[in-house]
């Protein structure tokens, strides 16, 4: 394995994945119990790996159809929370305690989800990158995608739980995170 494979393998997660940073940022800041924190941790995993999979798979001719064009159905998962929290607040927004609907939305399912429709762009640079490589290399292109996961797990989570960060969204999570999620949701979709 030459220095170039693995950073090629580095620039192609890099790429491709670093509007995963702010969807975890979210759900980090979201993330109030520790079986929430495990549901970004492993939703991320799977996802990049569903991703991985499917692509690998359409990258050896082994499925005809589109899955990028499934894929982008997921945009309706946090379309509809965002829509749902921004309902929510503004029926709620005289009364300053109203939560993100966020914070009780974190699950293994929702992070998936996310990460998964976010991720089906992917799709379009990992199924001709794969194409060209070998089992083993594949092997290793995924344990080069696992470690970057881990580290961008790492640091949206320490930005997340920045000084800044947790007063900004203290302050304007509940009005915030509904937007962003609207706008993650309809950039899936479209």
């Amino acid at each position: 394995m030459s220095l170039s494979f693995i950073f090629t393998a580095i620039g192609i997660f890099f790429v491709t994945d670093t509007d995963d940073l702010i969807v975890l940022l979210l759900l980090w800041l979201a993330a109030k119990t520790p079986q929430q924190r495990r549901s970004v941790i492993i939703g991320q995993y799977l996802g990049i790996i569903t991703l991985m999979l499917a692509a690998w798979i359409i990258s050896r001719g082994v499925v005809h159809f589109n899955v990028v064009h499934w894929t982008r159905w997921l945009g309706v998962i946090p379309l509809l929370l965002g829509t749902m929290g921004l309902r929510n607040w503004l029926r709620h927004r005289d009364t300053g305690g109203l939560k993100s609907l966020l914070t009780r939305a974190v699950s293994l399912p929702v992070v998936w989800s996310l990460t998964v429709g976010n991720g089906g762009d992917n799709l379009s640079i990992y199924i001709p990158y794969f194409s060209k490589l070998t089992l083993p290399a594949f092997g290793a292109v995924s344990l080069i995608f696992l470690v970057m996961i881990g580290g961008w797990l790492t640091i949206s989570y320490y930005l997340a739980k920045s000084a800044p960060a947790s007063y900004f969204f203290a302050r304007f999570g509940a009005r915030l995170s509904p937007v962003l999620f609207i706008i993650v949701g309809l950039a899936i979709l479209l």
